[in-house]
């Protein structure tokens, strides 16, 4: 199981958006992402396949709303 993750930041960078949009969509659910580590404030991580299924939901919702 080689699986690629990615920080909140890099995630941001990809979505041209704020760290902090990212992290409300991680606590509204929308986002799946786990925390390295066993505390609080460890860092969280969000998988490429999490990122891709996400893109090709927008990518989806933008062409449905096209025409």
């Amino acid at each position: 199981m080689d699986q690629e993750f990615y920080s909140i930041k890099e995630v941001a960078a990809v979505f041209a958006v704020h760290q902090i949009t990212i992290r409300r969509a991680i606590k509204k659910g929308y986002l799946v992402a786990i925390r390295i580590g066993g505390g609080k404030r460890s860092p969280y991580r969000i998988s490429k396949r999490e990122i891709e299924a996400i893109h090709h939901s927008m990518i989806q919702s933008l062409a449905s709303k096209k025409g």
